[in-house]
């Protein structure tokens, strides 16, 4: 049945037919039409794009040549409206065409009567209803509500139009949410669905309602700003986005912090096409996202270079990883109550064919990033595992050598089969090998983590937890996994001499891991204060510059070796 305020407009017919067509869809109960007559056919293009009508009768009898003009014209443009074009004869040659031109349907203008017309008009009306639901739900979020990338990109290129036309200027914000994968692997997919809603509705109340916000990836925003004065405007509202966002979330009855990293690319400087503003605004955000926490960035060249740089080099981690370019360095623990090397932290070097020795600090978090951590890892272990063998054969020293594991290794399905393989093939005494972990990556998915710990402490392997006091723990869980040391950070160890607060902390990080009956290895030891602090207060191991900077594995064997011949 027709909508009661159905708009149907008569458009090319003389007043007797629409008399007739009036006389046709009188109403006997309540009125569900509204029809009208426009008799030029020049109106007609402008009358239908007003968007006033649910319907349109196009007469193709008394000029159909103007008619099916006027209709290839109207498809042409766009139009969404439903067409019914009123002909001549049924099966005639201007049936045929006009529905190939695009009319929704054709009625016979001289054997038309009130239930033909009616039942045709309800169809026109039905169909263009239905179709409008199912293309704004193509064009939307269904988790948010807001715009999904396709319509986004329609608007994008709309407004890359006007900006040209009126020389205006435009700016695109790329909003990634921080950690969200973590979130979802912790809390669950639910809980990460409820992030992403409640962040869409917050940025939804705190932006302008000319801007343009639409979700475009699963942790991802984009918000469109047109009419501002300067580049000043758009770091306010940036700055904005971060305020809004990085309110407590509650999950689970938790209040969780999360961080955004915002790209911002703006036109003409940036580009001129979606893509190219989509790129360089993905490139900003990835520099605010090396920034961490909650960071906006303006693209520019140094950005591009950066982009670059960062694609070239995992590039050049590839063809290292082929060609054998990296070496296993190691750094000696030393035991404070004998001052005997216990162990060796395992830290790996690339050596480049062009630049030399390049920073771990530098190749890492590109390897972390692009996933490739994940085979740099595998042969870490296993030239580690080779190490062990070697250094058994030159030295009578049996050191423990631990190896640091990404989170990354971690969400590798194959990880504990992998390096247990690896292991054994190896000759390798397992339980010479410690894994060295984060808190960040323990609790990035603690059941997984867990059960590969276990699986792989039945072999033998110790694990240490790395970087203590710098993440988030649950003790409830980390007393359930077989943890046999904890390592105090750097930053920590840096001014404890000097800075009260860092002793009182130190001092209480040692006996809490004490009182879990844990071993504590201080990291970034460089003087003798520090040295006398930490065994003062009863720290078992340190490693650092104080006893000796990390070196070659077969520097490594001489150290060894000539600190035995010494002693004998």
């Amino acid at each position: 049945m027709l909508n009661p305020v159905a708009r149907i407009l008569l458009l090319g017919s003389e007043p007797s037919e629409y008399s007739r067509l009036s006389d046709l869809l009188e109403p006997s109960c309540e009125p569900q039409y509204q029809l009208l007559w426009c008799e030029r056919h020049q109106s007609g293009l402008s009358e239908i794009s007003s968007g006033n009508y649910d319907v349109v009768l196009l007469d193709c009898v008394h000029q159909p040549d103007i008619s099916l003009t006027l209709l290839q014209e109207i498809t042409e443009q766009g139009c969404k409206v439903p067409i019914v074009a009123l002909t001549e004869q049924v099966g005639g040659p201007i049936a045929k065409q006009v529905m190939r031109l695009g009319a929704t349907d054709f009625l016979c203008l001289s054997k038309l009567d009130s239930y033909l017309l009616e039942r045709c008009l309800s169809y026109a009306v039905e169909k263009y209803e239905t179709d409008k639901k199912l293309s704004e739900l193509s064009l939307y979020d269904p988790l948010t509500g807001v715009p999904n990338r396709v319509l986004f990109r329609q608007a994008m290129e709309e407004s890359i139009e006007r900006a040209k036309a009126e020389q205006a200027p435009l700016a695109l914000l790329l909003i990634n949410l921080d950690g969200f994968k973590k979130i979802n692997e912790i809390y669950g997919s639910e809980a990460g669905d409820q992030l992403v809603a409640t962040m869409a509705e917050r940025l939804n109340h705190c932006v302008r309602k000319s801007d343009c916000l639409a979700r475009v990836g699963a942790d991802e925003f984009t918000l469109l700003l047109e009419d501002y004065e300067n580049k000043e405007d758009v770091a306010l509202v940036a700055k904005k986005v971060i305020d809004v966002l990085s309110n407590p979330f509650m999950v689970s009855g938790t209040p969780l912090m999360v961080s955004c990293s915002i790209g911002i690319a703006t036109y003409p400087e940036c580009g001129d096409t979606v893509d190219g503003l989509l790129r360089r605004a993905n490139m900003a955000m990835v520099q605010a996202k090396s920034q961490r926490g909650s960071q906006y960035c303006f693209y520019n060249e140094d950005t591009g270079a950066d982009a670059l740089h960062r694609l070239n080099l995992e590039a050049d981690i590839r063809r290292a990883l082929r060609r054998n370019e990296f070496e296993m360095y190691y750094q000696p623990r030393v035991a404070l109550e004998t001052g005997e090397t216990v162990g060796m932290e395992a830290l790996i070097r690339w050596r480049h064919p062009e630049r030399g020795l390049v920073s771990p600090n530098e190749f890492i978090p590109v390897a972390e990033e692009s996933g490739l951590i994940v085979s740099l890892g595998y042969w870490i272990i296993q030239q580690a595992c080779q190490d062990i063998v070697e250094l058994d054969k030159v030295s009578s020293s049996t050191l423990d050598v631990a190896v640091n594991l990404s989170f990354r290794q971690l969400q590798d399905s194959m990880f504990v089969e992998t390096a247990s393989r690896i292991i054994k093939q190896s000759g390798a005494d397992p339980t010479r090998l410690e894994f060295e972990l984060t808190e960040t990556a323990i609790m990035s998915n603690y059941q997984e983590t867990y059960e590969g710990m276990m699986a792989l402490s039945k072999l033998g392997i110790t694990f240490s937890l790395d970087d203590f006091g710098t993440g988030f723990s649950s003790f409830a869980h980390i007393q359930r996994l077989p943890i046999s040391a904890l390592k105090v950070d750097r930053s920590f160890i840096k001014d404890v001499v000097s800075n009260s607060e860092d002793a009182i902390i130190v001092k209480a990080m040692i006996n809490l891991a004490h009182s879990l009956d844990l071993h504590v290895v201080a990291e970034g030891v460089e003087t003798l204060d520090q040295v006398q602090f930490l065994w003062q207060n009863y720290c078992d191991q340190v490693q650092g510059f104080y006893f000796s900077p990390a070196v070659s594995a077969k520097d490594m064997s001489l150290m060894l070796n000539q600190r035995a011949t010494a002693c004998m």
